[in-house]
C-alpha cells in the first residue's frame, strides 16, 4: 500500500486517484462532470486516463488528463492492455477506478504488485452486452459463462460501483454488499441548469429523446409513433442530439415521405453544458430502447435528465429500472417499444387528461429534487472512498449541487 492512503484519516487530501477508462471519452459525463470533478473537490490529485485515439483535452477543475497507447476499439483495447497497466503502474497511485472490465484486468495486476486500491465502476452487465452479440436462444448461456468468467476478478476489488440498481446487485453477489454502491447517471444541476416549473399547458406537446437516436434506441418506434399522433394531435418531436448514417437516411425519408419537417426536429450533437437549455422546454421524455439483455438491467441518463425539467417519461415496459420508477416515483408511463401504437397511445393519455399529465410532472420534478440528482449521488461516491480507505466516518457533506 501506498504511503497516501497509508496516511489516509477520512479526507480525500492528497490521495493519488486514477479514473482509467479504455473506451470512454475523456468528457464523459459520468466519469469526468461528475465523478473526477466530486473527487477532485474532496482535495483527491485525480488523474482522467483515457485511450488516445481521442483527442487531447486540458487539464481542468482539478483533474488531469493522461492518454496511453491503447484502447478504443474492441480488438485494439485487448491488445494494450498491458500498455494500460504500464501507464497505470507508472503513476504510483494511491487508487485506481476502473470503467471497463480490461482496465479492471489491467488494475489488478498493478495491485497485486504494489497493493493500489481499486474500484471497479460497472455501466452495464458485461455479461449482457456479450449475449446480445449472440442469438437470442443463446442469451442467457453467454450472460452466465460471462459473469462465471468475470466474478473472480471482481472479487479482489477493495470496492465497486453499479450504474444501475441491478448492476449493484448484481457487483454485490460476488463482492458483498458493504462494499457495492449504486452511482445512478442523474444530472449536475450547476452544468445542465433548472427548468422555470410549473411549465405552462403543453400546447403543442413538445415530445423529446435525449441522445444519439438509433435503431436500437428505438428511432422507428419514436418517430412512427409521433406521426400517428401528428394526424390528430398537436406535437412535435425534438432529438436533443442527432441521427447518423443509415438512421439518418431512414429518418429523412421518413420526414419527407409523410411531410413531417414541422414536426420532427435534431438539435445536433451538444456539448454537456448545453443539452440543458434545449430539454427545458420539452414536456415528455422518450425512451425506447428495444430489448436485448443488457438494456432490461442498465438504466440510462436521459431519464433522469428529463426529470430534471418536470417531464413525465415514456419507457419500455420490460425494463427493471423503468418500472421501478414508474412504480415507485409515478413519474412515467410505461409502452412495448417495439410497437409505435402502444407509444402514440401512452402520449395521447398525457395529451387528453391534463390532470394527469400535471400529476406525473409534479412527481418527476419532485423525485428529481428527491433523489435523482447528482447532489444526492457525490457523498456515496466520497463514502465509498472513506471504506475502501479505512475510514467509516459519515460520508463527506461537500456537494456540487441539489
Amino acid at each position: 500500500m501506498t504511503s497516501a492512503s497509508r496516511a489516509f484519516k477520512g479526507s480525500l487530501d492528497g490521495l493519488r486517484v486514477a479514473l482509467a477508462t479504455s473506451s470512454h471519452p475523456p468528457l464523459d459525463d459520468r466519469i469526468f462532470f461528475k465523478e473526477a470533478r466530486s473527487l477532485a473537490k474532496a482535495g483527491a490529485d485525480v488523474t482522467l486516463i483515457y485511450s488516445d485515439t481521442h483527442d487531447t483535452v486540458e487539464n481542468t477543475e482539478g483533474v488531469r488528463f493522461a492518454t496511453y497507447n491503447g484502447g478504443g476499439s474492441l480488438h485494439r483495447r485487448l491488445r494494450t492492455v498491458r500498455r494500460l497497466e504500464e501507464a497505470l503502474e507508472a503513476g504510483r497511485y494511491d487508487v485506481i477506478h476502473c470503467h471497463e472490465p480490461d482496465v479492471l484486468l489491467a488494475a489488478l495486476h498493478v495491485k497485486r504488485r504494489s497493493g493500489v486500491k481499486v474500484i471497479y465502476d460497472s455501466h452495464e452487465v458485461w455479461g449482457a452486452v456479450a449475449a446480445g452479440w449472440f442469438p437470442q436462444p443463446l442469451w442467457g448461456a453467454v450472460e452466465m459463462s460471462f459473469k462465471l468468467l468475470e466474478r473472480r476478478p471482481i472479487r479482489k476489488c477493495d470496492g465497486a460501483i453499479g450504474a444501475s440498481w441491478d448492476i449493484t446487485d448484481y457487483l454485490a453477489s460476488a463482492l458483498g454488499a458493504d462494499r457495492v454502491i449504486t452511482i445512478l447517471n442523474v444530472p449536475v444541476v450547476n452544468v445542465f441548469g433548472e427548468a422555470e416549473l410549473p411549465k405552462p399547458p403543453p400546447e403543442p406537446m413538445l415530445v423529446c429523446h435525449d441522445g444519439t437516436l438509433t435503431f436500437n434506441r428505438g428511432l422507428k418506434t419514436m418517430a412512427e409513433a409521433v406521426r400517428l399522433v401528428a394526424a390528430e394531435k398537436p406535437i412535435r418531436f425534438r432529438i436533443v442530439g442527432d441521427v447518423f448514417g443509415e438512421e439518418r437516411a431512414w429518418l429523412d425519408g421518413f420526414v419527407a415521405m409523410h411531410g413531417l419537417q414541422s414536426i420532427i426536429e435534431r438539435t445536433g450533437w451538444l456539448p454537456y453544458q448545453e443539452v440543458g437549455r434545449a430539454l427545458a422546454p420539452c414536456h415528455v421524455g422518450l425512451s425506447a430502447l428495444q430489448l436485448t439483455p443488457n438494456n432490461i438491467v442498465t438504466s440510462s441518463n436521459k431519464v433522469f435528465n428529463y426529470l430534471l425539467y418536470g417531464m413525465p417519461f415514456i419507457g419500455p415496459d420490460f425494463r427493471h429500472a423503468k418500472q421501478r420508477m414508474a412504480r415507485e416515483d409515478g413519474c412515467g408511463l410505461l409502452a412495448d417499444s417495439k410497437d409505435p401504437k402502444s407509444y402514440a397511445n401512452a402520449i395521447r393519455r398525457l395529451i387528453e387528461d391534463p390532470d394527469l399529465y400535471a400529476e406525473l410532472a409534479h412527481r418527476a420534478e419532485q423525485a428529481s429534487r428527491e433523489k435523482y440528482r447528482w447532489g444526492h449521488m457525490e457523498p456515496v461516491l466520497i463514502g465509498l472512498y472513506r471504506r475502501v480507505l479505512g475510514d467509516r466516518a459519515a460520508p463527506s457533506t461537500v456537494a456540487i449541487d441539489r
